[in-house]
């Protein structure tokens, strides 16, 4: 499970951040925007990314993009690509969707240190993502 935050920076441009976790409340990844262009028709985001496997200290640098269409005020879909020049083996592309997350609840537990509540918010997520795929 990822948050990704989508912001404007002080000048305007449009950057993302974002955190994913392992099903048992870990640390996975950590992912930043290098460029973004902004899409109008439909709305969503286009971007260059890159991240980090904080956790391995043998963790291969990645990079990829990704796109973020809106479907409706708090939902979405899209993918990301990840890409690694060290080993082709780590390339790949993910499709998945997106939701808006309420910043007191789900952002809360996911920013928060409570390793258990942020398991069972994953596992809730992981439990909605499989219905929406087994339909």
């Amino acid at each position: 499970m990822s948050l990704i935050r989508i912001s404007r920076d002080r000048d305007g441009a449009l950057e993302l951040r974002g955190r994913a976790w392992q099903e048992d409340g870990s640390l996975s990844a950590r992912y930043w925007s290098e460029a973004v262009k902004e899409r109008k028709e439909p709305s969503g985001v286009f971007y260059y990314w890159k991240g980090e496997r904080p956790r391995d200290p043998n963790a291969l640098q990645l990079d990829g993009t990704g796109e973020i269409l809106l479907e409706s005020a708090d939902r979405a879909a899209g993918y990301f690509t990840t890409r690694s020049e060290a080993s082709a083996s780590a390339n790949a592309r993910t499709a998945g969707v997106y939701w808006h997350a309420d910043p007191e609840d789900c952002a809360a537990i996911m920013d928060g240190s409570d390793e258990r509540r942020r398991a069972e918010l994953i596992a809730e997520q992981l439990r909605r993502w499989k219905s929406i795929t087994n339909t």
